[in-house]
């Protein structure tokens, strides 16, 4: 699904097919980025109703929590429309048991979080392909919890409305290694809505009026390193926050319906680097979730999820299986090739072709990303031996390239 992502950068406005403009890092202001979703799930077949929590692997497997009735339904990283879940998890057991959240860490493991009687809570955690009624272990939060994350390497974080809780990497039945808790940390007073758990270690929270951030060695009744609001952030109401592999941190915002992205050391009144927004976007922040890769899923109204790229999309890889076929002394020429393994996380625009004899171009062709084939008349070669060079562009460049040797008589 090829989307078109509008720009405003500086005042000015600009449409660009599947890819994001990027500002230079020294940038004072955020870009605004519209696009819309690269996939969308939802339909009767779906059943994504009654959104209870989100989850995305970097692969693109999406996890849907479902209130109405308590499951969790896995879809597949090309998941589109309406289809069926792969698997569907079903809280159970002998208590009456209430899916509260879902996450996924970076091997592809999915944790729930489910509540028992309201006062109580655990986390199961299943291998990607799992059998519902065997989890790999359990984690056991001293108290009832309402968010789960998982951080890049591992470790498990639940929070509570005024408090947050970190479990060790593979932890099971053992209590928390970290602990924030008290007045101090501001988390009472807001009211923690998200949590999540940078690659470094830093923990966020994101409360009813801003975004606070504690150091990798904040433990216990301590004030946040980092509290990000202000008119410059853009922020109005914090609902959801998540990471991404660069240590970026996601802000959804319930008011502007909005996915704000700040730099790893923002702090005070700061932009964001970029921001997610607008009619194409249709951002709904009920729930949503943010892969390492920057891939982020959001509730799409309240029957369906959305699925878009990343805010920060990189080269893509190199073309594949580039061949030229055709007899040496053929009046046409066609060359064929395969799109790139991985897109860099924005659209294909365009695939360019440069044949030369020696170091002459003797001819260039722009060609639709849609493209895998190019025929050229011999008329337009010349004769002996050739080369062509076939590339891929994104919104941030082209691809490395792909050449191939042949020989016109």
């Amino acid at each position: 699904m090829v989307t078109k992502r509008s720009i405003a950068v500086a005042g000015s406005i600009a449409l660009v097919a599947g890819g994001v403009t990027v500002a230079g890092a020294g940038s004072a202001s955020a870009d605004t980025v519209d696009y819309g979703p690269s996939r969308v799930i939802g339909g009767p077949r779906s059943l994504t109703d009654h959104a209870q929590g989100l989850a995305i692997a970097p692969d693109g497997t999406t996890y849907f929590g479902s209130a109405g009735d308590d499951s969790v339904s896995v879809f597949g990283p090309r998941a589109d429309g309406n289809v069926l879940p792969l698997r569907i998890w079903f809280a159970g057991g002998h208590h009456a048991e209430t899916t509260i959240d879902v996450a996924t860490d970076a091997m592809g493991n999915m944790y729930t979080l489910t509540n028992v009687e309201g006062d109580a809570s655990w986390v199961l955690v299943y291998r990607p392909r799992y059998t519902p009624t065997t989890p790999m272990r359990r984690v056991w939060p001293r108290r009832p919890t309402t968010s789960l994350k998982v951080s890049a390497r591992g470790a498990t974080v639940g929070a509570t409305p005024t408090s947050i809780d970190v479990f060790a990497p593979g932890a099971t039945e053992v209590g928390p290694v970290r602990v924030l808790s008290g007045p101090r940390t501001g988390l009472a007073a807001g009211g923690v809505r998200d949590v999540a758990m940078d690659g470094r270690g830093w923990i966020w929270a994101a409360t009813a009026d801003a975004v606070l951030g504690f150091a990798p060695s904040a433990n216990g009744d301590v004030a946040p390193a980092a509290r990000i609001a202000g008119s410059r952030t853009g922020l109005s109401s914090p609902r959801h926050i998540g990471v991404d592999a660069a240590n970026r941190l996601y802000v959804t915002d319930a008011t502007r319906r909005s996915i704000s992205a700040f730099a790893p050391t923002a702090n005070g009144n700061v932009r964001p680097l970029r921001v997610l927004r607008g009619k194409q976007a249709s951002i709904n922040p009920r729930e949503a979730a943010v892969a390492l890769n920057g891939r982020i899923v959001t509730t799409r109204g309240s029957r369906a999820i959305q699925v878009f790229s990343t805010m920060f999309p990189k080269r893509p890889s190199a073309v594949r299986s580039v061949r030229v076929t055709g007899k040496t002394r053929a009046a046409k020429r066609k060359v064929r090739w395969a799109k790139p393994a991985d897109n860099g996380g924005g659209a294909v625009q365009s695939y360019k072709l440069v044949f030369r004899k020696g170091s002459k171009i003797v001819k260039s062709v722009t060609l639709k990303p849609g493209r895998r084939s190019y025929t050229v008349k011999k008329s337009a070669l010349r004769r002996g031996k050739l080369t062509v060079t076939v590339r891929a562009k994104n919104i941030s460049g082209w691809s490395p390239k792909v050449v191939k040797r042949f020989r016109v008589r």
